[in-house]
């Protein structure tokens, strides 16, 4: 499925917020597709299943219509989704964690490769998340990149666009934030 254009997303966020419930039904089904490829992307990273991708999209969703965060623009709202992935990810692998604390079940896992260009090693979400809360401390915008970049599979353009920079300071960030993790990781 081709992806929706930015332009008519827009519009429909604009009408959803003003409460036609028309195209607040029409943006989801518009962006679901979309959001679904991405947590299936993410997903299939796993060593193991934590749940199926259409379970995240609607976790996540679920998740963004209790904030009741309008979206300015398909970024914005793509920068949300990336959020309340991350969080519904983490959520699940702290209860298995939990759960299953000593039974010898690996930890819920990702690759790296997305992170790091010279590895495809797996890690821990939850390691993952500590260091990605870490790197916020330091520096907010970078962790804020790789978060709309890994999590929300934005292009470098949509995240210069979601953090109002430019080109090159998203390629220096997120050049700059990978290597941090990959230290912060190892």
């Amino acid at each position: 499925m081709d992806k929706p254009d930015s332009g008519d997303l827009t519009l429909l966020l604009q009408r959803s917020v003003a409460g036609d419930e028309d195209a607040r039904e029409r943006l989801w089904h518009e962006l679901h597709d979309q959001l679904r490829g991405l947590a299936r992307a993410r997903l299939a990273q796993e060593r193991t299943q934590s749940c199926q991708a259409t379970e995240l999209v609607h976790e996540a969703y679920l998740k963004l219509d209790r904030l009741r965060v309008t979206p300015r623009d398909r970024g914005h709202f793509l920068g949300l989704a990336a959020r309340a992935m991350r969080q519904v990810l983490v959520d699940q692998a702290r209860l298995r964690q939990r759960d299953k604390r000593g039974s010898g079940i690996a930890p819920v896992t990702l690759l790296t490769c997305d992170l790091s260009d010279d590895s495809h090693s797996r890690l821990d979400v939850l390691d993952l998340e500590r260091a990605l809360s870490e790197l916020e401390t330091l520096d907010a915008r970078k962790a804020r990149a790789i978060e709309l970049s890994y999590f929300g599979g934005l292009t470098d353009p949509e995240v210069a666009e979601a953090l109002n920079v430019s080109m090159a300071t998203v390629k220096r960030d997120l050049r700059t934030a990978r290597a941090w993790l990959a230290s912060a990781l190892d």
